[in-house]
């Protein structure tokens, strides 16, 4: 498995294409706008899009999906299929995505919005907006993470192993290890334990 990093030129924000170990066929993450820049670097690539997760429901997240339909043979899987106006697969937690050899599961992380999701396939966690480094997506303006919040973290994320790869939307990527040292929310999640 190989994991590419795409800046969207658009709304500057990560967009994540996972592929087989052969690069043949891949799956997009969060595919925004499908700007220029995002289409010419998945070609460049060389893997087909088979498979893409939209993780939350905001437009910014799924704006490209017609062209992205015209292109590619794409089947897209999200929390909440309802919102859309494009055929969907409903996932809930534990359900699973075939990604050339590996497999990811879906983890049900209602931090940013009700219906967000993460993927965890190997050592790599794609969080969407739930996470950023040194930080959570959602905090309301007290800056006081609520119960809900921090139960996600010791729920899904606390306890993984320390070199898990985290993958945000927003910024760069990070690791269960750097999280626990530094994000605020995740030493109080730990101090709890």
């Amino acid at each position: 498995m190989r994991v590419f990093t795409i800046i969207n030129s658009e709304t500057i924000s990560n967009i994540y294409f996972i592929t087989d170990d052969n690069q043949t066929e891949g799956v997009l993450i969060d595919p925004g706008s499908f700007a220029i820049n995002v289409y010419n670097e998945i070609k460049n690539i060389g893997a087909m899009v088979t498979k893409i997760i939209i993780t939350h429901n905001d437009f910014d997240k799924i704006k490209g999906i017609p062209v992205i339909k015209k292109i590619y043979d794409v089947e897209i899987f999200t929390h909440n299929s309802s919102e859309y106006d494009f055929k969907t697969t409903k996932v809930k937690h534990g359900d699973t995505i075939k990604i050339g050899n590996d497999t990811g599961v879906i983890l049900e992380t209602p931090i940013k919005s009700y219906d967000s999701i993460s993927l965890k396939i190997a050592n790599n966690l794609f969080v969407g907006d739930v996470l950023q480094t040194g930080g959570l997506s959602s905090i309301d303006k007290t800056g006081i993470p609520s119960k809900l919040e921090l139960g996600v973290i010791k729920k899904h994320f606390i306890n993984l192993p320390d070199n898990t790869i985290i993958y945000p939307e927003n910024g760069p990527a990070t690791t269960i290890e750097i999280e626990k040292k530094f994000n605020p929310f995740f030493k109080r999640v730990s101090n709890e334990l």
